[in-house]
């Protein structure tokens, strides 16, 4: 059967045997409306007066000798070398006394993170920022108003305006064990003329959007570049699919791979599809635009019918893959009308530009030792970018024996949706049978509200975990089976993993405690080592540091998201920091306790002097000058 196939061009249909995978209950769910178009204690603190009080003397006072002799950094004990063990790094996440975090940082940068802080408490404030922002904006007064954002929330929040001034920030991560993911966080319009919108797209309806997504392009390519300079290895680059893509597009793209797949769930028979199935599924396709494409059609179908066989919805994915060998076979057509065909021939070649774009992003990526971790999304671009980011681990994390690479390609999982496990479970069983790396980002989500509300709006059910607790048990329930899979390579192979050996690769990122201890004892009971490089943290540059700073200091693998960009194109971003995520901001009153005591006791000259660490990769191996 594999050679009657292979002459058409069409993906090898292997037959379904009695134990192959089914899709699990999340995946057997109505996809249409889903994808339509459109405790701890509270410490009391200062108030702001007595905040800025109290930067304002230091500053005056900061040209005095013990000032200067505080801040002087003095040698601490190399992370990499430290002996530590899962119980004592729990100690030390549990210990609500601990300033490791506080001595790493200047004073400045204390007083600096002391003020943004309660700002962030402040609900009042939160809530009238945007319009504040907006009516500054309205009356050409932004400038003053940028220039205090700058000075407060993006200094506090961002690395820089440009992948180049993230560069002193990187390096100061870095003496601390702490890696770093550069991420262009444009969520506004860019600056980009009109007079350069002429390309090969011209004539495209997504003009600009193209031409924006070039630029982005380029970019992302320069982040590439600042990431692989920095005095750590394995950095990491973000990337959004909703920036190197029209939305529009991504939206008729998105709808086209759910209503394939709405058919297998609809005509599917245990999980499995057969030949009569089929029928049915193509009958949404386009029609056959020659005799060629309708005989290949055909044979595909003959061939599964006479060797009673069954496709389960990898190998239905397979098959239909639009970046794979059956494109010819299903998708192309001579149609240029939306309503005539799921996607046009203008639809199909912007597609293909947009993957073009991902893909000279992770050949560069890879070829400079660079990880790239493509963002999750709202759930109406979802799928697509899903689809997306296993095409491209399917190329870039190809598993070789040759190859001592680490993984290139990242893709992210929104664990509060309820979906999130099926997805989970299916990416992690098709790496293993085409034989690349699985490698993911966990996190519990970042669109909550707005996807509720927009549920409720459009009348189908919230893609959203209904409870908390229904969050956090599917965070922690994804750590755990990812690692369960990994200890199983382990004792089917005999061998120790490593970052590159290992047939999955995946980040812990969140700023809960409880998750990070979580998976410090599941890592254990895995015999899965934390110099391993196989589980990485993360957390968002100047939030959480208590949690990033331990587990660095204690040979975890720990990065921080460090945004850029200019300041009108991030502060969608960084009031997101500020109303997404007032509950974290507002919880960290033990941290804002620490930062206070260490700022009064070096004033007063009781304080410790700022720590430093060995440079190290996460490889646990101290890099050299």
């Amino acid at each position: 059967m594999y050679r009657s196939i292979a002459r058409t061009s069409v993906p090898s249909i292997r037959l379904l045997r009695p134990n192959a995978i089914r899709p699990p209950p999340s995946l057997l769910r109505p996809y249409g409306t889903v994808n339509s178009v459109p405790k701890q204690k509270r410490v009391p603190f200062k108030s702001i007066s007595a905040s800025i009080a109290l930067a304002s003397s230091f500053y005056l006072y900061s040209s005095t000798n013990s000032i200067a002799e505080a801040e002087a950094g003095s040698p601490a004990p190399l992370s990499a070398f430290t002996t530590s063990s899962p119980a004592s790094t729990k100690s030390d996440l549990s210990d609500e006394n601990s300033r490791l975090s506080v001595h790493a940082k200047s004073t400045s940068d204390l007083l600096l993170a002391l003020f943004v802080y309660k700002l962030c408490t402040l609900p009042w404030l939160v809530d009238a920022a945007p319009h504040l922002i907006s009516l500054a904006e309205t009356l050409h007064m932004e400038a003053p108003v940028y220039w205090i954002i700058k000075q407060t929330f993006f200094s506090h929040f961002c690395g820089g305006e440009t992948p180049e001034e993230c560069v002193s920030t990187m390096d100061k991560l870095a003496l601390s064990g702490i890696n770093c993911i550069l991420d262009l966080s444009v969520e506004a319009d860019l600056h980009i003329g009109t007079q350069d919108e002429t390309s090969t797209q011209e004539q495209s309806a997504y003009s600009r959007e193209e031409h924006k997504a070039d630029v982005i392009l380029e970019m992302t390519k320069k982040s590439i570049k600042t990431a692989a300079s920095g005095s750590m290895t394995n950095a990491m680059v973000a990337t959004k699919v909703t920036a190197l893509s029209p939305p529009q597009l991504l939206l008729r793209l998105n709808q086209a791979v759910t209503q394939l797949e709405q058919k297998f769930v609809e005509y599917q028979i245990n999980g499995t599809l057969d030949a009569q199935g089929l029928r049915q599924v193509i009958q949404i396709l386009p029609t056959a635009s020659d005799p060629e494409q309708e005989q290949a059609r055909n044979k595909v179908v003959s061939t599964l019918e006479s060797e009673q066989g069954t496709l389960d919805i990898l190998e239905f994915r397979k098959l239909f893959n639009l970046n794979g060998p059956g494109r010819s076979v299903w998708w192309n057509t001579k149609s240029t009308n939306e309503k005539e065909v799921l996607l046009t021939k203008e639809e199909l070649v912007a597609y293909d530009r947009v993957m073009g774009r991902l893909e000279e992003i992770c050949s560069m990526a890879r070829d400079s030792n660079v990880g790239v971790m493509v963002d999750a999304e709202q759930s109406y671009f979802q799928d697509i970018i899903d689809h997306l980011a296993i095409n491209l681990q399917r190329k870039f994390n190809r598993r070789n024996e040759n190859d001592e690479k680490a993984p290139t390609v990242f893709n992210t999982y929104q664990m509060y949706t309820k979906s999130s496990r099926g997805r989970l479970e299916l990416d992690v069983e098709s790496s293993r049978r085409e034989n690349f790396t699985f490698a993911a980002k966990l996190v519990r989500g970042a669109y909550m509200i707005s996807e509720r509300k927009r549920a409720e709006e459009m009348g189908y059910s919230s893609p959203i975990h209904d409870t908390l607790e229904d969050t956090h048990a599917s965070y922690n329930g994804g750590v755990s089976f990812l690692l369960s899979k990994i200890n199983d390579h382990q004792q089917a192979t005999k061998e120790a993993i490593s970052v590159k050996s290992s047939p999955i690769v995946f980040m812990v990122a969140s700023h809960n405690r409880d998750s990070a201890m979580l998976t410090i004892d599941e890592m254990e009971r895995n015999n899965v080592a934390a110099r391993s490089g196989v589980v990485l943290f993360g957390q968002l540059y100047g939030m959480q540091d208590h949690i990033s700073y331990t587990l660095a200091n204690n040979g975890y693998s720990i990065y921080k998201y460090l945004p850029y960009g200019m300041i009108d194109e991030v502060i969608p971003y960084l009031l997101r920091r500020a109303q997404e995520n007032s509950s974290v901001l507002g919880g960290v009153s033990v941290e804002r306790r620490l930062m206070w005591d260490e700022v009064i006791d070096r004033l007063t000259g009781k304080g410790s002097t700022p720590a430093t660490t060995a440079d190290v990769s996460i490889t646990g191996v101290a890099k050299s000058a």
